[in-house]
């Protein structure tokens, strides 16, 4: 029995893992704003650990907003002489202000898809409800002021409003963010999107703030399955009116997201590429003077005081591994960032998804000297702006199902409105570009990414 029970405890020694190991990884792992409050967290529980004071301005709302919403410091699309004189790095891109005239609008569009649908006495009626419709997509004027402005029966518009919120894009006729979001979730015929739809409803909180233990415990999932859901909210649309505003770029012309906080950031530049790992800087962290000086005395003292010297070098360790750790997430995700830039050069340095190429977590590691589980903690959750300004999930360089989703959408963006392809034309332009696909699993991909049919397409 005595054998047995020594044999146990030499076993749980020897599997007992180095707690900064630990601590690295869960550093890695996390997002900038996850690690923002882990930092504020630690700060305020060790007293060895200190924010250190420079003279750096603080972040004003420009400074902000040129990192997660660039486009809302852009100059408004009717100040064409400022944009004249703005200088053009595209000499292939047309200017979008002289192709005005053949520009579809967002009311064009909705018009297109609502009236035919509406007995003739509603149509009037939808007609004003597609004008309360603002650039962004959303309703500007409460039901009851809209049946009392077109002495409509409240019951009415509800009806209209309904069929207005059918129609494409998805989450137009909402009246904020929460409920646009839900719109584009109308099916949700995966756990995947059953739980991201119950997130948006419930737990908008545990979102922001990206608690996922309280949503695995609440609804008894795995933590892929909640990371799973949140990739499925941040891939909607929050303003689904702005692809149709004049000036507006796609997604393949580098307008990243908004809310989007890019935790690398690969940037093209004359003198080559610079990779830069975002959060937080572990220079502007260290070890508080006083501890760090008593720190020194205590282990110069032959007897030292045996609850002073356990107090202050467990928290002065602390201090030095958590510093550490923050050094090891950057170095890990520059490395990580170097990988792309010399084995996906095509896709990184224009956006363009067929120029992706197969890549998997493992051969990363492989070819970094790393672990698996270390590259799928340094990506998983995370965001890479790369280097025509746009910023895309990690995600994208290791499902090839998301790269032919993109691929598809870049080609419905350039098709002629007047003959829209059909799902077996776009799968012989996919052919030509090197990627083998059926019809049906080009129907299944423009399904999941709420593109219209070509006959739909060609009637709006």
């Amino acid at each position: 029995m005595r054998q047995g029970l020594y044999q146990r405890q030499r076993l749980e020694t020897g599997l007992r893992v180095d707690p900064k190991l630990v601590l690295s990884s869960q550093i890695l792992q996390l997002t900038q704003p996850e690690l923002e409050q882990v930092i504020e967290s630690e700060l305020n529980d060790n007293p060895a650990l200190e924010r250190l004071q420079d003279d750096v301005e603080p972040l004003h709302d420009d400074t902000i907003l040129r990192t997660v919403a660039p486009q809302e410091l852009r100059p408004a699309s009717e100040d064409h002489e400022f944009r004249r004189s703005q200088v053009n790095d595209d000499g292939d891109r047309p200017d979008w202000t002289d192709l005005t005239a053949s520009h579809t609008s967002l009311w064009d569009h909705l018009r297109a898809q609502l009236l035919p649908g509406l007995p003739r006495e509603f149509r009037q009626l939808g007609e004003y409800l597609v004008e309360c419709i603002n650039e962004k997509g959303y309703l500007c004027l409460p039901i009851e002021e809209i049946a009392l402005n077109t002495a409509s029966a409240i019951e009415d518009v509800e009806k209209v409003l309904k069929v207005l919120r059918e129609c494409e894009p998805a989450g137009v006729g909402a009246t904020n963010v929460q409920e646009c979001l839900l719109l584009q979730l109308r099916v949700h015929d995966t756990i995947e999107l059953k739980l991201a739809r119950a997130i948006l409803k419930n737990h908008m909180d545990d979102f922001v703030a990206r608690r996922s233990d309280r949503i695995m415990r609440r609804y008894r999932v795995l933590p892929d399955v909640v990371e799973r859901a949140f990739q499925e909210i941040l891939s909607l649309s929050p303003y689904p009116g702005e692809a149709f505003s004049v000036g507006h770029h796609s997604a393949s012309s580098g307008v990243k997201s908004l809310g989007i906080i890019p935790d690398l950031v690969l940037a093209l530049s004359e003198n080559g590429w610079t990779i830069e790992a975002r959060g937080a800087d572990p220079n502007s962290l260290g070890i508080n003077r006083s501890y760090r000086k008593r720190f020194q005395e205590l282990n110069q003292l032959e007897r030292p005081p045996k609850d002073e010297k356990r107090h202050v070098t467990e928290y002065v360790h602390k201090a030095s591994a958590f510093i550490q750790s923050i050094h090891l997430r950057r170095q890990t995700l520059r490395e990580i960032g170097k990988y792309l830039v010399e084995h996906q050069t095509g896709f990184v340095s224009t956006g363009r998804y067929e120029f992706l190429r197969p890549l998997t977590r493992t051969q990363m590691a492989k070819g970094l000297g790393m672990h698996e589980s270390t590259v799928s903690r340094a990506t998983m959750g995370k965001f890479v702006q790369i280097g025509n300004g746009e910023t895309v999930s990690f995600e994208v360089f290791f499902k090839p199902a998301l790269r032919i989703q993109k691929m598809i959408q870049e080609i419905l963006e350039t098709e002629n409105p007047k003959t829209p392809l059909s799902d077996e034309q776009i799968a012989e332009l996919l052919k030509a570009r090197g990627v083998f696909v059926a019809r049906r699993t080009v129907n299944k991909y423009r399904d999941k990414t709420k593109l219209l049919s070509s006959r739909k397409r060609r009637s709006a």
